[in-house]
């Protein structure tokens, strides 16, 4: 048995976060909620994961290189120290000024990825996930569930490295992040990924106003 969150956590009433495995439509849904956000004149800023600034964008292209030959314990610490500098420099500093924060990915993508996926100590993710985030942790995290084979029909670009794993793998992404949501359902918002675009846009506009009390 392992911990889905650390025990010491603070929850930010403004930040949401959007997961799910590659090509879920996770971009898409953030783009329809960023004009959503626009039109009602809220401010907002949007991050991604890896990336976000200069650091942590140049360790996502260390990640993505399909040159490199990375070990599933230095993937992790390397996604965790790209977290650590965007919740930082970025993320931290958005919601002190009390604006939204949305984030393509976050703590729960080491979790079910590195966690779930490559069998890495849970509890110790948690921990580390922690710290890297000093404890912020968001209010509402969307996780766009599809099969593993769907999500790969959309796919219309080279694979970068991470997706080159295999269907096994993403098996276990798919089961892990169900798993999660199943435990904590007052954290995340589960919505299959296979309805129509403006259907699961509009589930997560009325989910955003209901906690954000708009």
């Amino acid at each position: 048995m392992f911990l889905l969150l650390p025990k010491k956590v603070i929850k930010v009433n403004k930040f949401i976060v959007f997961e799910g495995v590659d090509s879920s439509g996770k971009s898409t849904q953030i783009k329809l909620l960023e004009e959503k956000l626009k039109r009602e004149e809220l401010s907002f800023s949007t991050y991604r994961e890896p990336g976000g600034n200069i650091l942590s964008e140049k360790i996502r292209d260390i990640l993505l290189d399909k040159t490199l030959d990375i070990c599933n314990e230095s993937e992790l610490m390397l996604f965790l120290a790209a977290r650590a500098q965007n919740t930082s420099s970025g993320i931290k500093k958005e919601l002190k000024n009390n604006n939204f924060v949305i984030c393509d990915r976050y703590t729960d993508s080491s979790l079910v990825y590195q966690g779930f996926g490559k069998n890495l100590d849970k509890n110790f993710i948690n921990l580390c996930n922690s710290f890297v985030t000093q404890g912020i942790q968001p209010s509402i995290v969307v996780i766009l569930d599809i099969e593993w084979k769907k999500s790969k029909q959309r796919c219309n670009r080279e694979k970068d490295r991470m997706e080159e794993n295999s269907d096994i793998f993403f098996k276990k992404i798919s089961d892990g992040y169900r798993f999660i949501a199943k435990q904590s359902p007052e954290k995340y918002f589960l919505i299959d990924g296979a309805l129509a675009i403006s259907e699961i846009h509009n589930l997560i506009w009325e989910k955003f106003k209901k906690e954000f009390n708009l």
